[in-house]
């Protein structure tokens, strides 16, 4: 019966920690990030931020521009996209253990100019946020 009781307060404990995962919002790896990452790519910038949250922490999200695969993100992450300045299209596709439609946004960016979008932690949308204002 103690080693049963041990074996509970030793999961419970292992639910309680974090991970470098669950902490706050860090760069996609470079691993799953496939191009525009060089300020060569393009005169604007596209910022996406995923949301952090456990919810959806077993979902990924393939990140398209001008349906070229570019990233895929997981919860917590941000990527920085440098693009030619011009009309361009931004989707996100979950995958893993969730699954949903693809999603397209507008990102059509003038030179110089940056746009930020966030993706909920769940994985499931895509939305741009409103300019800083001046």
């Amino acid at each position: 019966m103690r080693y049963l009781a041990l074996a509970g307060v030793v999961l419970l404990a292992g639910c309680a920690t974090q991970n470098q995962r669950h902490v706050g919002i860090h760069d996609v790896l470079s691993s799953t990030t496939f191009s525009n990452q060089d300020t060569t790519d393009g005169d604007a910038t596209l910022n996406i931020v995923r949301e952090q949250g456990l919810w959806g922490a077993g979902c990924s999200n393939a990140v398209y521009l001008d349906d070229k695969v570019v990233a895929d993100m997981e919860i917590g992450q941000q990527l920085v996209l440098h693009v030619p300045a011009g009309t361009r299209k931004l989707s996100v596709l979950t995958h893993g253990a969730c699954s949903g439609d693809r999603l397209d946004v507008d990102a059509s960016v003038g030179q110089g100019e940056t746009k930020s979008f966030s993706i909920p932690a769940s994985g499931e949308g895509l939305t741009a946020q409103a300019p800083p204002k001046a």
